[in-house]
């Protein structure tokens, strides 16, 4: 057998690392100015009346009932779940330490601002940006999108913009069934465990005092962009161009991609505000 031959670099391996490095940078680089380009396309997109025609708009229900109604009880069920080992463990410690007053601020910043958002994002993912990944990866083999071009209907409007926005919806909704259902559960749990004494109303109290303005509008404001950005980084399943390319892969490839998208979009709200 011949060996393949190759290709001589005469540059010495610091080089050549520096070379490689620099390649992936701006590889990488163009990828992300892409995806703001597309994100962004698609925001304003959604914001012109006449994008919103009939079978754009029928796509949205459909989308938003998978997401926002489909997703209820996986929502409620990881909601009972926190609120058993997550917050009541923290009211179980701050009794034993005699600081229950400090119960309020730990709910805030340690649910409000940062738990749940990021879990909002992985039950949007898993519960329907999985499907959508799969559903939109199958648009160019099988030549739905020629389908829609040869009808005038435009890909971007009908496929992703509908998603989008959806998934933008629901992922506020399940984010505001998925706190109610872990406080309840913490209290119910908590008072009936003696660790507190007071109300549920003064329980409520504490928490809402606790809270600042920017409480009221950079969590649900996160949960929104966070769901947009799911949706946008499954959208990314219509670059599958044939069959060569497997199907199987694009699971985890999305599955990488919305967990760094919703990791991103936490960080660069928790260092603005």
């Amino acid at each position: 057998m011949i060996a393949r031959a190759r290709r001589y670099d005469p540059r010495p391996w610091p080089r050549r690392a520096l070379a490689a490095l620099g390649a992936a940078t701006i590889s990488g680089i163009g990828r992300l100015l892409l995806f703001v380009s597309f994100a962004t396309t698609v925001a304003v997109v959604a914001f012109r009346r006449e994008a919103w025609r009939g079978p754009v708009w029928l796509e949205f229900k459909r989308v938003l009932h998978e997401v926002a109604v489909r997703s209820l009880p996986t929502t409620v069920v990881t909601g009972m779940l926190v609120g058993f080992a997550l917050v009541t463990q923290a009211v179980y410690w701050l009794a034993l330490t005699g600081t229950t007053g400090l119960v309020g601020p730990v709910i805030v910043i340690l649910l409000i601002r940062e738990l749940v958002p990021i879990l909002v994002g992985l039950i949007v993912f898993g519960r329907s940006g999985t499907a959508t990944l799969i559903e939109l990866g199958e648009a160019q083999p099988k030549g739905w999108l020629r389908q829609l071009e040869i009808q005038g209907l435009d890909p971007l409007a009908l496929l992703v913009l509908p998603r989008a926005v959806a998934f933008a919806v629901g992922a506020f909704c399940l984010a505001t069934v998925l706190l109610c259902s872990t406080m309840l559960t913490s209290y119910f749990l908590a008072y009936s465990l003696e660790l507190i004494a007071y109300s549920i109303w003064d329980f409520a109290d504490a928490v809402l005092r606790s809270m600042k303005i920017q409480d009221f509008i950079v969590p649900p404001l996160k949960c929104i962009i966070i769901g947009y950005m799911v949706a946008l980084t499954c959208s990314t399943g219509l670059g599958r161009r044939d069959e060569s390319d497997e199907l199987q892969r694009l699971v985890p490839r999305g599955f990488v991609r919305s967990a760094l998208a919703i990791l991103l979009v936490n960080t660069l709200f928790d260092l603005v505000a």
